[in-house]
């Protein structure tokens, strides 16, 4: 839930969490402003749904938001970032959110690492011969879940977090680091701890071996080995054993598989460093995949975004922008509702393509809500004709459906409408009301007007799940574009 923190004066650092339907600032109030300028209660801070708003009480002083005065009984829509101002005292809207993991640091030294166990990527490599049918098995089962790991996958950062996973564990290792190669740097994109440290460090030196000479290195008991004695990173973290395996595909470097182990009863092996270097090349040839894909979806959005706007601009019944923008708020909504990469992707090209079927409509024929539904039928006809977009034909077909069957085209109710569809809903309705009212930006008090009147349909017309997210998206600054 929000909070109201106080940012200066007496009670500086206090922290109240918005618990309540109502509570009161000032002298006597919820949240205390200890302020000479305060009234008893000066101004409160009330909850519709999931939207806050704050109102003066008729203060003598006024409540500033945002360094403008609130006119006397004024409500006003919070966003988090956004600063009341009672007299002297300045307080701010915030949403706590999660802390943040601390992201690894390589070290900086030159230190020379010398020779240690090398495997070349592109060797013919077995289990050892002291290896039985038993660890087979066990290697067999983590490549196979490493398949079904890079096989589902949508985006890179998601399926390299699977890797670390699996592997931290296949290993028996303390950390597990996944770096990806990104403007010229090694940027790290998932990691997983058996035991959460405050300041996990990498040896550059490492990863510039490996990186050099596109092979995976196994350095086992670093602590007693005099060719690591003058490494700071190994020495300063008591790492005594580290695999570090390119991910190489197509001859292309991606990054690489870091693992470490801090414990002499779990040093690594050569069969460990196999095994990491198999599941280092399947992550590379997934990843190698999926930014091929990335690229091939950023090429389709851009021919299609081409399309609207020169569409919009010519058409006098269209509204410039708007399909950007319920594109933009249908991004917001599912980022915040946890939508899985691949569905969003459907929905935000729903999105994107809502009106997709107004191309080549005579002007003024979507005025009327049959023409509405006619054009959502247009245009999901015009998308079946491209292979893969099933899932966009059914968001755009029933997002002018509604909840309690008054929509159309198919007049479905409740459950038989898709979640794509709904989310494309809200989207839609939030800025073609808005849209309405006035050129963006637009102040709090028409975003307010527009989302009392949404959540008046909340369960007869409108989705509750998919109008909770678009308040959150809007309270914490997931969405801007208004």
């Amino acid at each position: 839930m929000p909070q109201l923190r106080v940012k200066n004066g007496p009670a500086q650092g206090k922290l109240y969490p918005l618990t309540s339907e109502v509570a009161f600032l000032g002298r006597e109030g919820e949240v205390p402003v200890l302020d000479t300028a305060a009234s008893r209660q000066h101004a409160e801070v009330f909850a519709v749904g999931d939207m806050f708003f704050i109102r003066d009480l008729g203060s003598r002083n006024g409540t500033y938001l945002n360094d403008e005065r609130l006119k006397e009984k004024e409500e006003a829509l919070l966003r988090v970032g956004d600063q009341v101002r009672i007299g002297s005292t300045l307080i701010v809207f915030e949403e706590p959110g999660p802390k943040r993991p601390e992201e690894p640091e390589f070290t900086s030294g030159e230190e020379d690492i010398g020779a240690t166990v090398e495997l070349a990527l592109d060797a013919q490599t077995q289990l050892s011969e002291g290896a039985g049918p038993g660890d087979a098995s066990v290697h067999y089962s983590v490549l196979y879940d490493v398949a079904k790991a890079v096989s589902s996958a949508f985006d890179v950062k998601s399926m390299m977090q699977k890797v670390c996973d699996i592997s931290l564990a296949a290993a028996g290792a303390d950390a597990a680091f996944v770096f990806v190669r990104g403007e010229g740097k090694l940027v790290p994109v998932a990691h997983a701890r058996r035991v959460e440290r405050s300041e996990p460090t990498i040896s550059s030196t490492i990863i510039r071996r490996s990186l050099q000479h596109s092979r995976a290195l196994l350095v086992s008991d670093a602590l007693s080995d005099t060719r690591f004695s003058a490494a700071s990173s190994v020495v300063a973290r008591g790492i005594r054993s580290v695999i570090c395996a390119p991910l190489l595909a197509h001859k292309h470097l991606e990054g690489v598989l870091y693992l470490h182990s801090g414990s002499v009863d779990r040093l690594f092996t050569d069969e460990h460093l196999r095994l990491a270097t198999a599941i280092a090349l399947q992550a590379a040839v997934a990843s190698s995949a999926i930014r091929a894909q990335e690229e091939g979806r950023h090429r389709l959005l851009a021919v299609f975004r081409t399309l609207i706007s020169a569409h919009e601009q010519a058409s006098p019944a269209a509204v410039e922008g708007h399909s950007e923008r319920v594109h933009a708020c249908a991004a917001a909504i599912c980022q915040q509702m946890a939508v899985p990469p691949a569905e969003a992707h459907d929905i935000e090209l729903a999105a994107l393509l809502h009106e997709i079927g107004c191309f080549g409509v005579p002007e003024g024929a979507f005025q009327r809500a049959e023409s509405r539904h006619g054009y959502a039928t247009l245009g999901a006809n015009m998308l079946r004709k491209i292979d893969g977009m099933e899932d966009v034909v059914a968001a755009v077909e029933a997002h002018l459906e509604r909840l309690d069957g008054s929509g159309g085209p198919r007049h479905l109710i409740g459950h038989q409408i898709p979640r794509s569809a709904l989310i494309v809903a809200v989207a839609d309705e939030f800025d073609g009301r808005l849209g309405a009212l006035g050129k963006a930006p637009h102040s709090s008090d028409a975003i307010k007007q527009v989302l009392m009147g949404l959540n008046q349909e909340v369960g007869a017309k409108v989705d509750g799940d998919a109008f909770n997210a678009l308040v959150i998206a809007l309270r914490t600054g997931k969405l801007t574009q208004v």
